[in-house]
């Protein structure tokens, strides 16, 4: 009996993928964006996904997930793997330059699953047709299948597809199509992707948790622009973001200039960045962020226009990419809800670097223009010459 901590604490899981204990977290089984298509045996679920995954697969990374509840074996007689396998092993792991592959003994937890696909942009599951994930139905011969939906032993039906060119009276509100007609169901699953990202609410985050020891004064409220910096990227962010916050330490600005502003206290303390973003996202964990450092004093609204209108939802995130070392930028980027996973594992093993989390994930980058500027300040020196830059340029 394999067990699975989800939001609602530990639940049992009954030695597969399915089943009462495969819990729902945060609206979804495996990954925000997934998909079963289900049908019974023999009825072409395995060709109409590998169809889709290859019409789909030039747009998106697609993850697939089997259920088998039937025994199976995935090594081959005498290659190393299987003599480890053979000899003992828990887990094995084999990769080239191509691919990698995990061989492991009992089930995955839930967890697990959803930190292996988390980096796909969306998921197919084959199976799975008693469970709560949205579902393409392949409708078999006999029709049998109908049965269980009209039923109700078959939700979240959002598709029926078979072999008849149309078809009538079908038992949910959804749209039918021919098994061959690949480029219309893609268009459909295409759409209704998109349809769910665009449902995710974008927040603003301006960070101004920092010390600024080296400046010695707090760099929220340094003027470039005849008001405090934070005031300025707060502004901005409001134009493109149904709310933003500001990240602050307890008490940080009580009574001062900011404190009418809306804040989100750090509750992840001493992690640099990361304390803010994790408690932005701890707050609003069904929100993506658009998160600017009140350092950055080029930061203009052109840039962050363009970096929203960039965005890929179906990402961990999307930034700009430093020039002119073409490093991604994680303290001017939209971060988006699944890359907390990640955040939170990097922090269980000591990693505190944002910007090296972004290098070792599926992120979006963006090319800076010549007049995009993500030149940071830290000391009085580099204060001094921003603002008489600033002051003989234009304004934002």
């Amino acid at each position: 009996m394999t067990r699975v901590r989800n939001s609602a604490g530990m639940t049992d899981m009954n030695g597969d993928l399915s089943g009462p204990g495969a819990a729902f977290q945060d609206g979804y089984m495996f990954h925000p964006f997934e998909i079963s298509v289900c049908g019974y045996s023999n009825s072409g679920k395995t060709t109409l996904i590998t169809r889709l995954i290859e019409s789909l697969s030039p747009d998106f990374d697609i993850g697939y997930i089997k259920h088998d509840v039937h025994k199976f074996e995935i090594d081959k007689e005498g290659k190393d793997t299987q003599r480890a396998w053979e000899s003992g092993a828990f887990h094995i792991l084999i990769s080239d330059s191509h691919h990698t592959a995990h061989i492991q003994k009992g089930t995955p937890t839930q967890m697990e699953i959803q930190s292996a696909f988390n980096g796909c942009d969306f998921l197919f599951i084959e199976g799975l047709k008693k469970e709560r994930v949205n579902k393409l139905v392949l409708i078999d011969g006999k029709k049998e299948i109908l049965e269980s939906v009209s039923m109700g032993e078959i939700e979240n039906v959002i598709g029926f597809i078979g072999e008849e060119e149309t078809l009538e009276d079908l038992p949910a509100n959804a749209p039918y199509f021919h098994r061959d007609d690949v480029s219309g169901i893609a268009v459909f699953i295409k759409q209704r992707l998109f349809a769910l990202a665009a449902k995710i609410p974008l927040f603003g985050l301006v960070l101004t948790g920092g010390r600024s020891s080296r400046m010695k004064t707090d760099k929220a409220l340094l003027e470039y622009h005849g008001r405090p910096q934070a005031l300025v990227i707060y502004e901005i962010l409001s134009e493109v973001c149904e709310r933003v916050y500001i990240s602050s330490r307890k008490d940080q600005w009580q009574g001062g200039h900011l404190s009418r502003l809306p804040e989100i206290h750090d509750v992840f303390l001493g992690l640099g960045p990361l304390s803010g973003i994790l408690s932005a996202m701890h707050t609003h964990p069904e929100a993506a962020w658009l998160v600017v450092a009140c350092d950055l004093p080029y930061v203009d609204r052109g840039a962050i226009r363009r970096l929203v209108e960039n965005r890929n939802p179906f990402k961990m995130a999307t930034c700009f990419k430093s020039a002119p070392s073409h490093l991604p930028e994680p303290l001017c980027s939209v971060y988006e809800p699944k890359i907390r996973i990640r955040l939170l594992e990097n922090l269980g093993m000591g990693n505190l670097s944002p910007r090296d989390i972004f290098m070792n994930s599926p992120v979006k980058t963006v090319d800076q223009t010549e007049c995009e500027n993500l030149e940071n300040v830290n000391s009085e020196e580099e204060y001094k010459k921003a603002k008489s830059k600033l002051e003989k340029g234009a304004g934002l």
